[in-house]
């Protein structure tokens, strides 16, 4: 995480994704707090940092765009830490592109501020609106470090 072209907060955040220390329920509840926990993402179980980042069905809704976009056939793991590794090997495989290494922040990213909203504003995007949210921060992003040739956001789509 930290050796990607990402701003340093979100590196930070990325990097507390991979070690389960999210301000979760979870990790309030560990810490003492009474929480009556659910997934502000998907109204389901209890809200856990693996699940909200990987197998909660918004999250999955939100690696499988990208896998379709690209695509790749993979099962997604169970744990964030996993999953950088796995995603790193395929990157290696599939592309040699700078901007394979941007997606797993990009989508945590993404989901983390989502379920704040949710949290707490009460404001709920649609999930084709995450994952036009996603998309746009992730072209942002390319943009903004010259990853790639591209000048058009239906080019860099087109392109991945």
């Amino acid at each position: 995480m930290w050796k990607i072209k990402i701003p340093w907060k979100i590196s930070c955040f990325a990097w507390l994704v991979s070690k389960r220390a999210c301000l979760t329920h979870e990790v309030l509840q560990k810490k003492g707090r009474q929480i009556c926990s659910r997934c502000f993402m998907c109204d389901q179980d209890a809200e856990v940092n693996s699940p909200l980042f990987l197998p909660c069905k918004v999250a999955t809704s939100m690696w499988n765009m990208f896998l379709g976009l690209l695509g790749v056939l993979w099962v997604v793991p169970k744990s964030t830490k996993d999953l950088l590794y796995c995603w790193k090997e395929i990157g290696r495989r599939e592309s040699n592109e700078d901007w394979w290494e941007l997606i797993p922040a990009c989508i945590w990213w993404s989901l983390w501020k989502e379920r704040k909203g949710r949290y707490f504003v009460d404001k709920r995007s649609n999930i084709q609106k995450i994952r036009m949210n996603c998309l746009s921060l992730l072209y942002f992003w390319c943009k903004q470090d010259m990853v790639g040739d591209i000048e058009l956001f239906a080019d860099f789509i087109s392109n991945l």
